[in-house]
């Protein structure tokens, strides 16, 4: 291995953490079904105790047509991209305090993953 190969495998070992890990949408679906399933749909205009997830990707933070939302995230405007999704997922608490959303978040990174591309598939 020359030097020059040497430094950019080393660069790309060190960057790997920095990226967001890939999701697989079926794991997605079961999580969702499990941990988000009680509260939100996945259908288009059907609202639970929390607002349908359909189309919440590159959606602004509550928006979602017939669901009334806390101050807390209506005075948020967050964009719901994979970064803001992924601050969403693991602490919802954190990211928007007072807000009234009762899950307390996901610690695994993968399932966060795996939840944002299931969230990505309902357009």
């Amino acid at each position: 291995m020359t030097y020059t190969q040497f430094l950019v495998a080393a660069a790309l070992v060190l960057a790997a953490p920095l990226t967001l890990a890939q999701g697989d949408v079926a794991q997605g679906q079961a999580l969702f079904k499990t941990q988000c399933g009680f509260c939100h749909s996945p259908e288009a205009g059907k609202n639970l105790m929390g607002p349908s997830l359909h189309g919440v990707f590159d959606r602004t933070s509550a928006q979602a047509p017939a669901f009334t939302y806390s101050a807390a995230l209506q005075g948020a405007s967050l964009k719901w991209d994979d970064a803001n999704l992924d601050k969403w997922l693991t602490s919802p608490a954190s990211l928007v305090p007072g807000n009234v959303m009762m899950f307390a978040g996901q610690a695994d990174r993968q399932s966060r993953q795996d939840l944002i591309a299931y969230l990505k598939s309902l357009r």
